[in-house]
């Protein structure tokens, strides 16, 4: 059963909720990544454009434009964070969330156990003066929280106030923390003539711990309106969130990888929801382009209608056979566009299309990039994660990129143990370990975009197939988290040891851990490289008494080959320098690992071994 409980965490002050499926754990983030890389690339950040002191109603805000800080021209301030990730079952794609960071994804008292003012978002003065008959002036917003972020808890709220004409700042509105991920609409009738004013300013702020990225609440489709009514409808359709790929398994895949697979790796059917809002009776087309340097190389439709308002509407569009073209470059960047266009009143333009860049590098993945919270381990010694990936081609595992949340100056004197299995086995509970790279630190000042990449000291030669990439802890308890996608599920390639048995993950998200492939690396050179053989040939196979290990060409030099058993214990081991003959009489039936050492250039490569 879940729960949710508040610890000291790495001795230090910091205050986090966990919340907990017997031995996995999710907690807050400490940071956010994108606000850190945004600040570090706009030392101004956005405040770059001059307005007029007051603006004029109609004031509608979305939070869909391009960009992660409010709209500068509806808001004076750069805190909150807008975004596609933290909300969910939005009414429109973004919206401006919460927490207890800064507008430079920092924590705004790092250590700190107490709840303070977090985020603020002001609006510009408005010129909300109304003639005397008209007193029908509404503010309307919908807000919701938690999300897909961390649950607020009683202590905390989210607070609505209003600026009179004294310069004093009123609450009007406020809503205390609870664990309810429900968007909620409001409407707040402005009578006071202290508010009808030309000036008149309203915020938003929340009460928080403000040690990290927690706390949450989302803010959407806000609208300030005079000559209105309390429940007036808000005309518009709106796409509701972006896709995440085009491939049917992965986020991305290394771009050699696509190019042996091409269309096997694609989706079929793309699909995307719109939000028919209070629209009513409509009907719209819908749209999918893909575009490979500004030049579309994909176009398809659907035409869908409804008469219902306040539902979602899902369409989806074949891709035909599609595959992306095939380029001579190690790497590849194609931009997907999910549009519609609706009749009548035109309310929102931005809220119409989302967007996708779909990368090819040299990393599997199946998060988003984005991390929501935070996922750990609780329990003994030699607790861990494993992530199972699907390798397409003969290739050079390099190492691991992972996400760490930074929790803490401690948490990097903590230390695990980077690891490969070639096979994991739930139901027999059984592990077989290919490599382990001991000493790893959780770093996260080396990290790009959040993640820190780990380069094996060994090259790790991989066939086709299922391989488990991941680390082992060496603390008895949860010394550090990995960031954690929700808008993702990846729980049944999601694997962790506890106690001594394998368990599949319970909680849906993908772990922020990524194997990187490629032939280049810092401890052979690529003529090196390219002179061993990246596939140890064994037969027969299946097996009975013998079996041969041919080396062709790379006869006169050092190897060595290993067998394990199934439970990935080591049981045979010996040098060679040429094809052998190798006896296996003493072996009951059954699958074995069999690794072959280049002892002089640091490589190794692995097969199955049936044995009859």
């Amino acid at each position: 059963m879940k729960k949710s409980k508040s610890i000291i965490f790495f001795g230090l002050l910091f205050i986090i909720t966990i919340i907990s499926d017997g031995q996995e754990l999710i907690f807050p983030l400490n940071i956010n990544q994108a606000l850190i890389d945004q600040s570090k690339a706009f030392s101004n950040l956005h405040r770059l454009s001059v307005f007029d002191d007051t603006i004029s109603t109609p004031f509608e805000d979305d939070f869909s434009r391009p960009g992660i800080y409010p709209y500068d021209s509806l808001w004076l301030d750069s805190n909150v964070y807008i975004n596609n990730n933290y909300s969910e079952r939005p009414f429109t794609i973004g919206v401006a969330t919460f927490d207890g960071l800064n507008q430079y994804g920092k924590p705004y008292l790092p250590g700190s156990t107490q709840d303070s003012i977090g985020d603020v978002l002001t609006s510009r003065p408005i010129d909300l003066t109304a003639p005397p008959e008209d007193t029908s002036v509404w503010l309307s917003f919908f807000y919701q929280p938690q999300g897909l972020g961390d649950i607020p808890e009683s202590g905390d709220s989210l607070i609505l106030q209003f600026k009179d004409t004294g310069g004093v700042w009123n609450t009007v509105w406020k809503v205390d923390g609870r664990n309810d991920t429900a968007f909620q609409r409001i409407n707040i009738r402005i009578t006071d003539d202290v508010y009808l004013f030309k000036g008149f300013q309203f915020r938003f702020y929340n009460i928080a711990t403000v040690n990290g990225n927690r706390d949450h609440w989302n803010l959407d489709y806000l609208t300030l309106k005079k000559n209105t009514i309390s429940d007036a409808p808000i005309v518009d359709n709106a796409m509701v969130r972006p896709q995440i790929s085009l491939l049917s398994e992965y986020t991305s895949m290394p771009y050699s990888h696509y190019k042996s697979t091409g269309l096997s790796a694609m989706k079929t059917i793309i699909e995307d929801t719109i939000y028919n809002i209070d629209y009513g009776n409509t009907s719209y087309t819908a749209a999918m382009e893909i575009l490979q340097n500004g030049f579309s190389i994909f176009n398809g439709t659907a035409i869908q209608s409804t008469p219902i308002p306040q539902v979602y509407l899902p369409f989806s569009i074949p891709l035909n056979n599609f595959s992306f073209p095939i380029q001579s470059t190690d790497s590849a960047d194609f931009l997907f566009k999910s549009y519609f266009s609706k009749p009548g009143i035109e309310t929102n333009s931005y809220n119409d299309t989302s967007y996708l860049n779909q990368r090819f590098y040299n990393y599997y993945s199946y998060d988003d990039g984005s991390a929501e919270v935070s996922y750990g381990l609780a329990g003994n010694v030699n607790v861990s994660m494993a992530y199972k990936f699907d390798v397409k081609m003969t290739d050079t595992l390099r190492g691991v990129q992972i996400y760490f949340n930074p929790t803490g100056e401690n948490v990097t004197n903590k230390l695990f143990q980077l690891t490969v299995w070639s096979d994991i086995d739930l139901g027999l509970n059984q592990s077989i370990e290919l490599y382990r790279m001991i000493n790893q630190k959780p770093d996260t000042i080396l990290g790009i975009n959040g993640f820190r990449t780990y380069l094996f000291d060994t090259t790790i030669i991989v066939n086709p197939g299922n391989i488990w990439v991941g680390f082992i802890q060496n603390e008895p308890q949860t010394l550090y988290g990995v960031g954690f996608d929700r808008n993702t599920d990846s729980r049944n390639k999601m694997y962790y040891h506890f106690d001594g048995n394998w368990y599949q993950s319970s909680i849906k998200g993908s772990w922020m851990i990524r194997p990187v492939f490629g032939k280049n690396s810092p401890f052979i050179s690529v003529e090196k490289y390219n002179s061993i053989s990246t596939k140890l040939f064994i037969h027969p196979n299946p097996a009975h008494n013998t079996f041969r290990i041919e080396l062709e060409n790379r006869n006169n030099k050092n190897y060595q080959y290993q067998i394990f058993n199934s439970l990935g214990t080591l049981i045979q081991e010996e040098k060679i320098k040429s094809s052998i003959n190798i006896d296996i009489s003493g072996l009951s039936a059954g699958v074995y690992i069999v690794r072959l050492l280049d002892i002089e250039n640091r490589t190794s490569s692995v097969e199955k071994l049936f044995v009859q």
